[in-house]
């Protein structure tokens, strides 16, 4: 069940339930210029906004990933996001995000896990 959440957590919440927008729903959302996104399974370490949106939004886009967003949770300064992840051989990915929000109520740092 999603509760209400910040309007950090209710942009992630956006973004995710409109994902197929890409790279430009994903800039909709509050960021730090220099926030980091870490994706281990993949070996993905990337900065900021360019990075993200070339090696991040390229790969999503490169195996047509197709994201549903099963829930949404905020604790304190962390909103987790788990989602499925469908990719265009229709392999289906458990995800869980994490995105770490700064003072500022901005995305400061993303674990996909």
């Amino acid at each position: 069940m999603m509760k209400t959440l910040s309007p950090i957590g209710e942009a992630i919440r956006h973004y995710k339930l409109n994902a197929s927008g890409g790279y430009e729903e994903w800039s909709k959302v509050a960021r730090a210029p220099d926030y980091r996104m870490h994706v281990p399974a993949m070996g993905f370490d990337v900065t900021g906004h360019d990075e993200v949106r070339d090696v991040i939004f390229g790969w999503l886009t490169d195996i047509g990933a197709e994201q549903e967003l099963v829930d949404i949770v905020e604790f304190g300064a962390s909103v987790t996001c788990y989602l499925h992840i469908k990719d265009k051989e229709g392999v289906v990915l458990d995800i869980v995000e994490v995105f770490q929000i700064d003072e500022e109520g901005r995305v400061a740092e993303i674990w996909a896990l």
